[in-house]
């Protein structure tokens, strides 16, 4: 599971990449931008479900290799972080729970209601509930705390190259 700390030292480093796109796009840190965040990451969370795969039951494909779901987990990382920042989220005070759910699916179900609920009233309490349950997929998958830093300093980096880039 990802702790507080971690979750904190994520928070430091995507203000850094949102700072830096933010300074190179010149945009405002406005609700038009929290809104295309959420956005984001709901894509984010669709693009990691369908490598991961276990709705789709009319395919018998193996889900894709562990590096290529932890991308594009990190890639809903990175906006629901840059999310959480956005509202001053303070990470430290994070509390985290297991949702105890039988299915990935089920997780998929409960990050949607979140989320909604999250659009519907941008708070603190909303906000860590989608953390949450964002967060069980670490759990449910087995994924460590040290495959997800790991895999956000590889994304983070290419990030940047990406913008230096004009991606």
């Amino acid at each position: 599971m990802i702790d507080n700390k971690t979750l904190k030292w994520l928070s430091e480093k995507q203000v850094i990449l949102d700072q830096f796109i933010q300074n190179k796009w010149n945009f405002k840190n406005d609700k038009t931008l929290l809104d295309k965040k959420i956005t984001a990451f709901l894509v984010e969370l669709g693009e990691y479900a369908n490598e991961e795969r276990s709705f789709k039951y009319w395919s018998n494909k193996k889900p894709s290799d562990l590096e290529i779901q932890l991308d594009e987990y990190i890639d809903g990382i990175h906006f629901i972080i840059s999310v959480g920042n956005q509202i001053n989220y303070n990470f430290l005070e994070f509390n985290y729970n297991f949702l105890n759910k039988d299915s990935i699916i089920d997780i998929y179900f409960e990050i949607i209601s979140c989320l909604n609920s999250f659009i519907k009233e941008n708070n603190n309490t909303n906000y860590s509930n989608l953390l949450n349950a964002f967060l069980n997929i670490c759990e449910i998958k087995n994924y460590t705390q040290d495959q997800i830093i790991d895999a956000y300093n590889i994304k983070n980096e290419i990030n940047f190259q990406r913008q230096n880039n004009n991606y």
